[in-house]
């Protein structure tokens, strides 16, 4: 009879251990990839959103059947997911376009697109001074004195809330001097004060804008301006 010789049997390894090991690296490992493919998708957007954004910042250097062409493919690739950034961009590429373009219905057509994507855009930052102006161009290019009135209180509205705005001074300048009369008080004076500012850092376009301010009232008014500035005007 074989006798028990006492010794306890060598522990075999747990596999358990790794078991758990993977247990806490899967969320992990799940929580990495999610990160990554919204990184990625992150990236992709705003790849889409600059494309829309050069081709709008290219409107104005081609034919507006050539720029337009160009700004929906770039828009195309966004699938509407881009944002408001890219109807920004899209708005007031348009609007430019459609002011270059013959009065009648493609013209009306084009321009009630713009403000229909820039009102979009206020409604997501109604605070913004840029977004104000650009409607002001998308709907001083429609026909109609309604249309004209709409452009006149989004210009007003971009000087109260944007007084300064260099990349759209000269526009601005321009729509000022030549309604200058329609104009309320406190615009009048930001138009001027933009202008006289403009004119200290970049002359060239303060040069643009000053010609602009062609009615004699407007012109009377800039001269003074400028002159309390130490400027000369013109």
């Amino acid at each position: 009879m074989k006798q028990d010789s006492g010794a306890t049997p060598a522990p075999q390894p747990s596999r358990v251990v790794p078991q758990r090991g993977l247990l806490v690296a899967a969320p992990l490992l799940l929580v990495l990839a999610i990160g990554a493919a919204v990184a990625g998708h992150e990236v992709v957007r705003q790849w889409r959103i600059a494309k829309v954004e050069g081709a709008a910042a290219a409107a104005d250097k081609s034919s507006p059947a050539l720029a337009l062409a160009r700004l929906t493919g770039a828009e195309q690739t966004c699938d509407g997911a881009c944002g408001p950034r890219a109807l920004v961009a899209g708005g007031a590429a348009r609007a430019l376009i459609a002011a270059r373009m013959p009065a009648g219905s493609e013209r009306e057509a084009l321009a009630a697109k713009a403000a229909d994507s820039l009102r979009s855009a206020i409604g997501e930052q109604p605070g913004s001074g840029a977004r104000w102006a650009w409607l002001a161009v998308a709907e001083s290019a429609r026909g109609g004195p309604d249309h004209h009135r709409a452009a006149l209180m989004a210009l007003e509205r971009s000087y109260q809330l944007a007084p300064f705005l260099r990349d759209l001074a000269v526009w601005r300048a321009r729509f000022a001097g030549s309604d200058w009369a329609a104009l309320d008080a406190l615009s009048r004076e930001r138009a001027l004060d933009e202008i006289a500012r403009l004119s200290l850092i970049d002359p060239d376009q303060a040069g643009e804008a000053q010609a602009a301010f062609n009615a004699p009232a407007a012109g009377l008014a800039l001269d003074l301006r400028m002159a309390r500035r130490g400027v000369l005007a013109h």
